[in-house]
């Protein structure tokens, strides 16, 4: 009987283990928090300040690395310094909402009036309506992810 219970035991503590192990390799894919007027931007070193245009980049291994504009997360990536194959996600903010979304969901715009800080001028927008209502005020051209490589 006492012989049993200790094999009982033993099986629920390995079990709680690999279950443990499993969620520690399953890692989250989402965004991590930006620190704006602390992050530092990967690519030209100045400081991530604006929520609009901060965006991240996640490697398969679970780093994030952030940028001050689209257009250094690109270059940073056509650089090498982070092979494309070894990126999991590319995050860009809601434009309206500043919320970091999946880049391959975004409509982008490209106007010199949105003023980003490395002058790529191109905002991202979770929605077309939303992109429209801006590019009635500042004018501009629509965009697609792809068009940014």
């Amino acid at each position: 009987m006492m012989k049993s219970a200790k094999i009982v035991w033993l099986s629920l503590c390995s079990l709680m283990l690999l279950m443990i192990g499993f969620q520690a390799c399953q890692g989250n894919n989402g965004p991590k928090p930006i620190k704006y007027g602390v992050d530092q931007c990967a690519y030209c070193k100045m400081t991530v300040s604006d929520p609009r245009f901060g965006t991240q980049l996640l490697t398969k291994k679970g780093r994030a690395y952030n940028f001050d504009d689209v257009q250094c997360m690109v270059a940073f990536v056509k650089e090498s310094r982070v092979k494309k194959e070894d990126v999991a996600a590319f995050f860009l903010p809601d434009y309206i909402s500043n919320k970091l979304m999946p880049a391959e969901k975004m409509f982008y715009l490209k106007s010199e009036k949105l003023k980003s800080p490395m002058r790529g001028d191109i905002a991202a927008f979770s929605s077309v309506e939303d992109l429209e209502k801006t590019k009635a005020t500042v004018g501009g051209t629509n965009m697609k992810w792809e068009d940014l490589w």
